[in-house]
């Protein structure tokens, strides 16, 4: 009789202990899932960022593309009643594939700003160091202006304009 109790007991805590490692077996096996998707989630750069938002890709990192501006500008300008010319070669220095994306298909609306900024400025500008760096920040400047009106970006990223020739005559 005491056999038949011992077996009974047995039968219904075996039950009971296929449940409870079942139930943990079913946790420690959802555990795992999640811990390989935020693994792999993370290493593609879609999780969010401790700040709450998406992380995006840091530009600011990538190598400078560097995108010349070409062929020069040649503009005329008056000087003391005198035609005067002058001849520019610019390049743009970004990190942004899609800026010169940008750039190139609005290629012709920039060239034509740009050849309006210099065609208006004054010949003592041209003559002095910070007179070529107030130029080169109007040019830069109408440029990022173009850009945002045509791509509708408010982050265009466009680090610097560099004249690589500026001759006058």
């Amino acid at each position: 009789m005491a056999e038949e109790v011992a077996n009974v007991e047995e039968k219904k805590s075996s039950p009971m202990k296929l449940v409870i490692v079942m139930i943990v077996g079913a946790i420690l096996l959802v555990a795992v899932s999640m811990g390989g998707v935020f693994f792999l989630m993370k290493n593609m750069g879609m999780m969010q960022a401790a700040g709450g938002g998406a992380e995006t890709h840091d530009v600011s990192k990538d190598p400078p593309i560097y995108f010349p501006l070409e062929p020069a500008f040649v503009v005329n300008f008056k000087d003391r009643g005198r035609t005067r010319f002058l001849q520019v070669a610019m390049q743009v220095m970004t990190r942004d594939p899609e800026i010169i994306a940008a750039m190139e298909t609005h290629m012709p609306l920039i060239r034509n700003n740009i050849l309006l900024v210099l065609s208006n400025q004054e010949s003592e500008l041209m003559h002095s160091a910070d007179g070529k760096e107030k130029i080169q920040e109007q040019v830069l400047e109408e440029l990022k202006g173009i850009l945002v009106k045509e791509t509708g970006r408010v982050d265009v990223n466009i680090e610097g304009l560099y004249f690589t020739s500026f001759v006058t005559q």
